[in-house]
């Protein structure tokens, strides 16, 4: 392909990722879809999706699948404030909960066997599935992972895995951590980043393709494990003279984006739906055990306060939601597969 052609499809692609990293975020807007026994990927498939073009998804026989990203979220925060109108004091309460009882080699194993059913679904589907030998052996997917992550990406709020031999680079590094970061400035930018990197990465993903003679399917999920509300949103809510934040546990498997390149057509599809799992994957929901130290550090908070004569208040909560160790990997790994089998069902609908 000539350079100058790359030029237009570039910017075509840095709106898209932009665009693809704000609609991750906004993960309160997505449709609540329970998942249950008698859940059929297949019969929701056809509306599932925000998809812009399709062109990348016709005709395909042969696929690849550079890019499966999984990420788990372990630990989630929320805060809420009020104006402190007028006399009024401001009001504070923060709300912190965190995954206990599963780690990384339990994420691992459930993304490794994801991985395996997902590629078995897509051959079912009728098409040709390269195996990770021939990306192994591609200089192109070299500077691709290059220019992500070699392997899974961990930090105190998530961990993102990815089975071995496989990277993480492009939209799949965007909307990483967690929810109250995801919301934020910081979150923003750092998406804007990665969306940017993704970017830099256009020209050697469209060799990818050519080179193998296959569409590449790269593939994004996230799971979560609260729900978490600022009760105090909006002019009325912070004109209120107490703050309140609140959390319901349930998992869920959000944030699924698929990235098709066909040559130099790309389309991307964003579930539009949050698939809401069997809260059996909890064993307990609990108020973390405070410390001698915690109340020594809230009594010199409240005598500070009160020396100074300040009106403001502030609560904080931690929350600590224990996983069932042998019922988490069943229901997060039935609701992962659920996903993607709705992607399966859609590509091979699109075909």
């Amino acid at each position: 392909m000539h350079p100058c052609t790359l030029r237009p499809l570039a910017r075509t692609l840095i709106t898209a990722c932009l665009l693809a990293g704000l609609a991750a975020q906004a993960k309160d807007e997505t449709t609540p879809l329970r998942v249950d026994a008698g859940f059929d990927p297949a019969a929701v498939a056809g509306n599932a999706f925000d998809v812009a073009d399709t062109r990348a998804l016709k005709g395909i026989t042969r696929v690849a699948v550079p890019v499966f990203a999984v990420e788990f979220i372990t630990a989630d925060n929320v805060s809420a404030q009020t104006s402190g109108f007028a006399a009024a004091g401001r009001a504070t309460s923060s709300l912190y909960y965190k995954l206990l009882g599963v780690g990384e080699p339990d994420f691992q194993a459930i993304t490794n066997t994801l991985h395996a059913q997902f590629l078995a679904d897509l051959k079912a589907s009728g098409v040709e599935v390269l195996g990770s030998d021939a990306l192994k052996a591609s200089p192109t997917y070299a500077r691709l992972v290059a220019s992500g992550a070699p392997g899974s990406i961990l930090n105190d709020a998530s961990m993102q895995m990815s089975p071995p031999g496989l990277g993480i680079y492009g939209f799949a590094k965007m909307g990483g951590g967690n929810s109250a970061k995801g919301k934020s400035i910081f979150g923003a930018l750092s998406d804007m980043g990665a969306g940017f990197s993704a970017v830099g990465a256009v020209g050697d993903t469209i060799a990818l393709s050519q080179e193998l003679n296959a569409s590449l399917i790269e593939v994004r999920m996230r799971v979560s494990f609260v729900q978490l509300s600022d009760n105090n949103r909006g002019f009325l809510g912070r004109l209120s003279g107490t703050a309140s934040t609140s959390g319901n546990t349930a998992p869920r498997v959000d944030n699924v984006m698929v990235g098709v390149q066909s040559r130099e057509w790309r389309s991307t599809l964003t579930l539009k739906h949050s698939l809401v799992l069997d809260g059996a994957a909890f064993a307990q929901v609990r108020e973390k055990a405070t410390t001698a130290g915690d109340v020594a550090g809230a009594v010199a908070v409240g005598l500070l306060r009160l020396a100074i004569g300040s009106g403001d208040s502030s609560g904080s909560t931690e929350m600590e939601v224990v996983a069932d160790p042998a019922r988490y990997p069943a229901v997060i790994g039935a609701g992962l597969a659920s996903a993607g089998g709705i992607v399966v069902a859609r590509l091979k609908a699109e075909r």
